[in-house]
C-alpha cells in the first residue's frame, strides 16, 4: 500500500444507531422489539469499529449514527450523525452534539427539538460540520428540494455496491455541477454489520494527510477522491489538470467529464494531463473497468 494514501470510511454505524429516535432494526410489525435488540447485539461498538478499520487498512472512520452522536475516544474515529427521518438522510461529519431530526420514528418518541433540514444544517455548520446528502435515490430518498443541495458540501453518489440508485445519484451530481452548484462527491459503505457490509469499500482516498486535523481540512476543501475499496485503483486530479492513478492496473478507461462534453481514454497512462475548453465550469475524472466504476475525482472548478 503506498504510504501517502490515507483512507476514510465516511458512512458507518455503531450499535448506538439503535435509539429512541431511529427505526434501526424495525423489519416486521410484530417482531420489531426483538429485532431491534438483535440488531443492536450484532452491531459493533465504536471501539470495535476502530479495531476492524485498522485490520482492513482504513485509517479514519466517520461514525454517523442515526440522530445521535456517541462519545468517541479513539483518534481514528470522527464523530458525526446521520440526520433525518421521513424526508431523507444527511451526514453531519465532525460534530460533537446531536441535532434532532424533523420527527421521531415512533409516534410516542418525538424529538425534543425537531428541526427541518435548513435549520439543522445551519446548526451543524456552526459546529464545523462537513455536510453530505446521503443516497438521494434509495428507498429513504431525499425530499428537501434542490435548494438543499446548495447548503451541502457533497452528495453521496456511491452507497454500497454499484446500483441503479447510485447511477441516478451520479446523474444528479452532474446536473447540479452543470447548473453551477459547487458540490463534491461522496462515497460510503453505510456499514452496519461485519461480514454483510465491508468497512473498506466505498471509501475516500487522500494523499499527503498527516493526522486527523489535516484530514478534516482536506475533506472540507474536497481534496480527496472516492474509490471502490482500499485495494482498488484510485485517480487524483490536481489544479493544473494533471492526473495520477495510484494502484495502477491495466484494462481501465478514464472518462474526462465537463459541463458540455465527455471523452474516454482506454488504458490510460499512470500519469498525464487533461485539457479543458474555454469557458468550461469544471473538469472531473472517472475511472472504470468492465465491471463498473473504480474511482471518481472531485471537480476542479475552472
Amino acid at each position: 500500500m503506498p504510504s501517502n494514501l490515507i483512507y476514510m470510511q465516511a458512512h458507518c454505524h455503531s450499535r448506538n444507531s439503535v435509539n429512541r429516535l431511529s427505526g434501526e432494526g424495525v423489519f416486521h410489525r410484530v417482531l420489531w422489539p426483538v429485532e431491534r435488540q438483535v440488531m443492536k447485539a450484532l452491531m459493533m461498538s465504536p471501539g470495535q469499529l476502530a479495531k476492524l478499520a485498522k485490520k482492513k487498512h482504513v485509517n479514519f472512520i466517520a461514525v454517523t449514527d442515526h440522530n445521535t452522536v456517541p462519545d468517541l475516544s479513539e483518534d481514528s474515529l470522527i464523530p458525526g450523525e446521520e440526520w433525518g427521518q421521513t424526508k431523507g438522510h444527511a451526514n453531519f461529519i465532525n460534530i460533537r452534539k446531536p441535532i434532532d431530526p424533523e420527527s421521531g420514528y415512533f409516534r410516542n418518541s418525538p424529538p425534543d427539538n425537531p428541526k427541518d433540514f435548513f435549520t439543522a444544517v445551519d446548526e451543524a455548520r456552526k459546529q464545523g460540520a462537513f455536510v453530505s446528502i446521503n443516497h438521494p435515490f434509495k428507498r429513504d430518498s431525499w425530499l428537501w428540494g434542490e435548494e438543499s443541495y446548495r447548503l451541502a458540501n457533497s452528495i453521496e453518489i456511491w452507497n454500497g455496491a454499484w446500483s441503479e440508485e447510485n447511477f441516478l445519484a451520479l446523474q444528479q451530481w452532474q446536473s447540479l455541477l452543470v447548473r453551477g452548484i459547487k458540490i463534491f462527491c461522496m462515497a460510503g459503505n453505510d456499514f452496519h454489520v461485519n461480514h454483510i457490509f465491508d468497512i473498506s469499500s466505498q471509501v475516500l482516498a487522500f494523499r499527503n494527510v498527516q493526522d486527523r486535523e489535516s484530514l478534516i481540512a482536506n475533506l472540507m476543501k474536497g481534496n480527496y477522491s472516492i474509490t471502490k475499496n482500499t485495494d482498488s485503483p484510485v485517480v487524483f486530479l490536481d489544479g493544473d489538470l494533471n492526473y495520477t492513478i495510484e494502484k495502477y492496473s491495466v484494462d481501465t478507461k478514464l472518462r474526462i467529464i465537463s459541463a458540455t462534453s465527455s471523452s474516454t481514454i482506454s488504458n490510460p497512462d499512470k500519469e498525464g494531463n487533461v485539457t479543458s475548453n474555454n469557458g468550461e465550469k469544471f473538469i472531473r475524472l472517472e475511472l472504470w473497468d468492465k465491471d463498473g466504476p473504480l474511482s471518481f475525482t472531485n471537480p476542479i472548478f475552472l
